[in-house]
């Protein structure tokens, strides 16, 4: 069994029973309310056989339509699906059970795309009602389907060439399609070309290169599905690759997208390139807001956004660092204030495969392959950044030049007694600032897990006090957050049939 996720306010769990089979439980009260096999998913006179069965009445359906999109018919998608099942039996290409499923919120609607059943089904991306146990359409891409995320408003999809497509879900309508490897080298232009004419520059003009990025970003967007830069694109990223760029979608209108990026390679490596800025875009209105810049050194390997798109959680490929953000959304936001928290995970070094907000934004749980998951608490006063240590760093710094530049005295002893104290407090605080910060704000709160097993984190909306935690070892258990730094207190436990 492996745990896939929950949906967007914890009150389902998602998880795949065996390599072909999709189950879902309801969190409270806690049980099975529907099944999808993918196995037998073969057109039977033309119409869809996946087997859909409804384990239980839900309570707070939601009905969504959208129009059925264009479907492939005839005996040439059958034979593209029995040359993908003869793949799987003979060479071995895909791991079964690799599935990408996305559920909107409590509702009966859910994407979902199988890449463990051939190459040509994991570009495929079917929107299935539960409720109605039908397939209302079925979208076809380019390439294979890495990520899918969704809210009540927008849908969008990352693909394995570096595409994200988004769509409005009211009518499955493609609006947009951004092109991350592309991008990427108008980026470097453009910024090779900024920093050129713009050498002498300021800290405060931080803000007019992210809206030249931003406005660059949105020139070089596509409309429709299809794009025709598939040349430009050498790397080819995979569901199973660890460093991959990643994207999530906050669950209000606002419908605000945060994806990674490709950074600028290194003088004398064109191959250097790195996944560790962060674009923000409002696909509401189809455009991007900010450009966030080398939010870790490494790869980002983990991002989540609050509910309302305002906050934004990032963690690298080391897995020590948690860091916020702003996004930009707000009125009030200023470029040169982006980061807002840092917290430290630890020292060892690990693989965090899970960030996520609570819906009132005053915790952030992160999940990773330790024996330790971690709930880290945000408030005004938590800890002083090291953004704040750099900048006042920089400022003494431009302070000691213009002083040494308006005193043609320098040397005398009057002059050396003042000047004195200013270079030392200036070279403390540029050492302290090269030195890793080890007094960041640990968790607030932990949980014990197997180090062995995969575990899933969600915040309930409905008990804002509790937490749950879903495993692969098959067990969905509920915790109860402590009122001090502590350990959370298991409440109840239930196993996945």
């Amino acid at each position: 069994m492996k745990v896939l996720q929950f949906n967007q306010d914890a009150t389902c769990c998602v998880v795949a029973a065996s390599s072909h089979q999709i189950s879902i439980y309801n969190c409270d009260p806690f049980g099975k309310c529907f099944e999808i096999d993918t196995k037998n998913s073969k057109r039977k006179n033309g119409n869809d056989s996946d087997i859909i069965t409804n384990s239980e009445s839900r309570n707070n359906e939601e009905s969504i339509l959208i129009s059925n999109g264009s479907r492939d018919n005839g005996d040439a998608e059958e034979e593209e699906e029995d040359n993908d099942d003869n793949a799987l039996v003979s060479g071995n290409i895909l791991k079964e059970g690799e599935f990408v499923i996305e559920m909107l919120f409590s509702t009966s609607l859910i994407a979902i795309a199988d890449r463990g059943q051939g190459l040509n089904k994991g570009k495929k991306l079917k929107i299935v009602n539960t409720k109605r146990k039908s397939t209302i359409c079925e979208i076809v891409f380019p390439h294979e389907i890495i990520d899918v995320v969704m809210n009540r408003k927008r849908m969008c999809v990352l693909l394995e060439s570096d595409q994200i497509f988004i769509y409005d879900i009211s009518c499955m309508k493609p609006l947009e399609t951004i092109d991350l490897w592309e991008d990427h080298y108008k980026r470097s232009q453009a910024s090779s070309c900024i920093n050129t004419s713009n050498t002498g520059a300021l800290d405060g003009d931080s803000a007019n290169l992210n809206r030249t990025a931003s406005n660059l970003l949105s020139n070089t967007t596509q409309k429709g599905p299809s794009s025709s830069n598939a040349s430009v694109r050498s790397r080819r990223n995979s569901l199973r690759s660890r460093i991959r760029p990643r994207m999530v979608l906050s669950n209000d209108d606002r419908s605000i997208l945060c994806f990674t990026a490709y950074s600028s390679p290194k003088k004398n490596k064109p191959n250097s390139e790195v996944l560790h800025d962060v674009v923000i875009y409002d696909t509401l209105n189809v455009t991007p807001i900010n450009y966030l810049n080398t939010v870790h050194k490494g790869n980002v390997a983990c991002l989540a956004v609050s509910h309302d798109g305002r906050l934004l959680a990032t963690a690298s490929d080391k897995g020590t660092i948690i860091r916020v953000f702003h996004t930009g959304v707000d009125s009030d936001y200023t470029s040169s204030r982006s980061l807002f928290k840092e917290f430290r995970r630890g020292t060892r070094l690990c693989n965090l495969y899970q960030l996520v907000f609570d819906k009132s934004m005053t915790m952030i749980g992160c999940v990773g392959d330790t024996d330790t998951i971690h709930l880290f608490k945000i408030d005004e006063v938590s800890n002083s950044l090291a953004g704040d240590t750099i900048g006042s760093g920089q400022w003494n710094e431009e302070e000691e030049i213009l002083a040494a530049n308006s005193n043609p005295s320098v040397g005398s002893p009057k002059e050396t007694s003042i000047t004195k104290p200013r270079l030392a407090d200036y070279f403390s605080k540029k050492i302290k600032s090269s030195i890793p910060n080890q007094n960041l704000s640990r968790n607030f709160a932990h949980i014990s897990v197997s180090e062995s097993n995969r575990n899933c984190l969600g915040f309930p909306d409905e008990f804002p006090n509790q937490v749950y935690v879903a495993s692969d070892d098959g067990t969905f258990s509920i915790y109860s957050i402590p009122s001090r730094p502590g350990e959370c207190v298991l409440t109840k436990n239930n196993k996945f049939m």
